[in-house]
């Protein structure tokens, strides 16, 4: 008998094995962010977008530099040839005006020219350099504009890593909230469950009436209600996370939610990071310098191009021999189909749009940064002020369970007691997420996402991590 209850119990835990979702290593968030950054299709495409505007950039750095081409030509050439033999006629003339005529031997008609076609096969090779000596700064600015449009990809590219990064925290976060909320009302549950059995042996002993013990009925319905419903929320923050981080398995996070007992700085130095790092404020700087470089690009459409040109040709046939030559090539422009003027006007409107975008964001940004830093704040200081509120909740279930067992409260009091904890841990653990993505939120607009990791590390208050 006991052989097959070893085995039965074998097959039992086979079937949970393969009826529940695999569970994967703990992730702390760190790694967490790192596989979000392997799985998100925006941030990788920004990545992308970096690589391909640098690569351009590079292709782009030696614009101003000597170019030399290999050119060859295979075709049939049509050459007009005349020769003027009116020289030859006149010698003839007077030839046969010095020798007395031959009999039977006809004198020759030499005209005063001879005109020809000739139609030849012609093989050409040939070396061609241009190197552009002044272009009145066009090709540097065409350079700066690729610098500038890969300042611009990169600043879209901490944009897109700075909005996964809250995200993460987001979701990282929100199911270790879940995890608790199921733990705080799986205790409710417990609770309620062993005082609707005290509540039937009270009844059983006649010391309260059949009310009070449904009422405790009623209680313990309710509570396995709220469970079944903080299991449902949980499960869908699990999904939530897996789907963003792109795994098959569950994630189980280990960084816990976490609360500075301290300010993690003071308002004027996130205020002084944000104005650097921000990355809107990246991308402004990048307008910026596309704007400048525009306006000194439209800038010198009637200025003199100089190029240095040299050729060397190696051709084969009868009538074309090689050749070389060298010298200087200067383009000055007279007309131009572009209203010029129009275009330079445009490009300094551009300039002044970014001034004005600046100019809002210096207003802006901080104000952005102060309002995340108070929200913040206000998460820190309500987490504290409340460190003695679940001591106090918990002691006040011991004092209630005591007298109804004496019959001095009813079972309503009971079971408000111990919903009064749950709630009181539940708002804790809110007030805890809370800080946590405020600090996310602090952090993405000063873009210093990178440290919510250590931050949550070296956090002195750690709630803990449930299963």
């Amino acid at each position: 008998m006991g052989r097959l209850q070893e085995h039965l119990s074998l097959l039992l835990a086979g079937a949970l094995g393969a009826a529940m979702p695999a569970l994967a290593e703990p992730l702390s968030f760190n790694e967490a962010l790192q596989q979000a950054a392997k799985a998100s299709g925006t941030v990788q495409g920004a990545a992308l977008d970096v690589r391909a505007k640098t690569l351009k950039a590079e292709a782009l750095s030696n614009i101003d530099g000597p170019s030399v081409d290999l050119t060859a030509f295979r075709g049939r050439l049509s050459t007009d040839v005349s020769i003027d033999t009116s020289g030859l006629a006149g010698v003839v003339g007077g030839i046969e005006s010095v020798l007395p005529p031959i009999p039977g031997l006809p004198t020759p008609h030499i005209p005063n020219s001879l005109n020809r076609e000739v139609v030849t096969d012609l093989t050409s090779f040939g070396l061609l350099g241009m190197w552009p000596i002044y272009t009145g700064g066009r090709l540097d600015a065409v350079k700066g504009l690729a610098s500038s449009l890969t300042l611009a990809a990169q600043a879209e590219r901490t944009e897109a890593e700075e909005q996964l990064a809250t995200l993460v925290a987001q979701r990282y976060f929100q199911l270790l909230l879940a995890k608790r909320v199921v733990a705080v009302r799986a205790e409710v549950t417990a609770g309620v469950t062993q005082h609707q059995r005290d509540a039937a042996k009270l009844e059983k002993g006649g010391l309260i009436s059949r009310a009070e013990r449904l009422r405790a009925d009623v209680a313990l319905d309710s509570a396995r209600s709220d469970e079944a419903q903080a299991r449902s929320d949980e499960e869908i923050a699990q999904v939530a996370l897996d789907r963003l981080l792109a795994v098959n398995t569950q994630v189980r996070p280990s960084t816990p939610l976490f609360v500075n007992s301290l300010p993690v700085g003071t308002l004027q130095s996130f205020i002084s990071t944000g104005m650097r790092e921000n990355a809107n404020w990246k991308k402004i700087d990048s307008k910026r310098v596309q704007a400048e470089q525009a306006l000194k690009l439209h800038g010198k459409e009637y200025t003199p191009t100089v190029f240095a040109i040299g050729n060397y040709n190696m051709n084969r046939g009868q009538l074309v021999r090689s050749n070389w030559a060298i010298g200087l090539v200067v383009s000055v422009p007279l007309v131009h189909r572009i209203n010029t003027g129009k275009m330079i006007a445009a490009a300094k409107f551009d300039q002044e749009r970014v001034e004005v975008v600046a100019r809002q964001a210096e207003r802006d940004i901080p104000t952005l940064i102060e309002k995340n830093w108070r929200a913040l704040e206000n998460a820190r200081i309500h987490y504290l002020s409340t460190a003695s509120s679940v001591e106090l909740a918990r002691e006040n279930i011991r004092l209630q369970t005591v007298a109804f067992q004496q019959g001095q409260v009813t079972s309503l009091e009971v079971v408000d007691a111990r919903l009064n904890l749950a709630k009181v841990e539940t708002q804790r653990a809110q007030t805890a997420y809370n800080y946590v993505m405020g600090l996310a939120q602090l952090l993405e607009a000063t873009g210093q996402t990178q440290r919510l990791g250590s931050l949550a590390a070296s956090a002195d208050i750690q709630l803990p991590v449930d299963k």
